[in-house]
């Protein structure tokens, strides 16, 4: 278990400028994202009338009176200005659990009508996770270490999760090929409701005509999510979440459900951004400390 806590957190590492830069750009990318849903949500929630089906914080509150007094939008303007309080540092230990309440209002208030947005998920775990740290810890270091080992942990833990309700509810059969083929013709059904016309894609059409690449494509899919777990670990921490990247990339393919947010994040979170900036960082310096020279006999 020490070993594991020391993969996820490592609070004893030093840190570089890299690691100091990447993770104020995380927690800003983060403040932007749930920022920008906010107001998403909060538009599309003018036009709801009631909470038909209510998840989160509505099983528990009747959100019932932001529908009634047009709330959404103040809501959504309060969590603007505490994301960016926020990450000022003017008061975070309020600003962030405020953001954190309101904009979980604004989400079940959004999605109350029995669908949600999965994509989303991520940035309130993560505005979550940051949070947390924020409240729990002095040290900006073991904050940083927090939010995003805390994130490395629940994120694989939850593709884990999500591998193995595929095979509680369905067994070994989950990754047959009919099943995709149903699930392409339904989305199908749906743009070309939504749209009035929709032209099935050439990766669609291949899958289709295709049974064992079907299963191989559900197969697979299956496979990376079951191996979520090694995003615990430094060392597969970067190829298993490039491939987690590649199999969302494979869902907006073939069944065109589209979360940029969520595929941005994961990228964010993969690839090694702090010793990028180490090297960018270190190579500046190198060339300014030749050239001073050449400047000074030049004069």
């Amino acid at each position: 278990m020490s070993s594991l806590l020391q993969q996820l957190f490592d609070f004893e590492r030093p840190e570089t400028s890299g690691d100091r830069l990447f993770y104020r750009g995380f927690e800003g990318a983060v403040m932007l994202a749930t920022t920008v849903l906010s107001w998403y949500w909060g538009l599309y929630a003018m036009k709801i009338a009631h909470v038909a089906s209510p998840l989160g914080l509505a099983r528990f509150l009747d959100v019932s009176f932001v529908y009634e007094h047009d709330l959404t939008l103040w809501i959504a303007a309060v969590v603007s200005i505490c994301c960016f309080a926020g990450w000022m540092r003017v008061a975070p230990r309020v600003a962030y659990p405020l953001a954190l309440l309101l904009f979980h209002l604004q989400y079940v208030s959004r999605f109350s009508l029995g669908k949600t947005a999965h994509g989303a998920n991520f940035v309130g775990m993560s505005l979550l996770g940051i949070t947390l740290a924020i409240l729990f810890f002095q040290d900006p270091l073991h904050q940083r270490r927090f939010a995003l080992g805390y994130l490395y942990f629940f994120l694989g833990l939850a593709y884990v999760l999500a591998a193995s309700s595929k095979l509680v509810g369905t067994g070994l059969a989950w990754s047959s090929g009919d099943h995709l083929w149903s699930w392409i013709r339904e989305r199908h059904v749906d743009l070309l409701a939504t749209n009035g016309e929709h032209s099935l894609n050439v990766l669609q059409r291949i899958a289709l005509n295709d049974y064992a690449l079907s299963t191989a494509f559900l197969a697979a899919g299956l496979l990376t999510e079951f191996a979520g777990f090694l995003m615990w670990f430094r060392r597969t921490r970067t190829w298993i979440m490039l491939a987690l990247v590649g199999l969302h990339l494979g869902v907006s393919l073939i069944l065109e459900i589209q979360f940029p947010l969520y595929i941005a994040e994961l990228l964010l979170l993969a690839l090694p951004w702090p010793q990028w900036i180490d090297l960018v960082r270190d190579a500046v310096y190198a060339r300014s400390t030749t050239t001073l020279p050449e400047m000074r006999t030049h004069y």
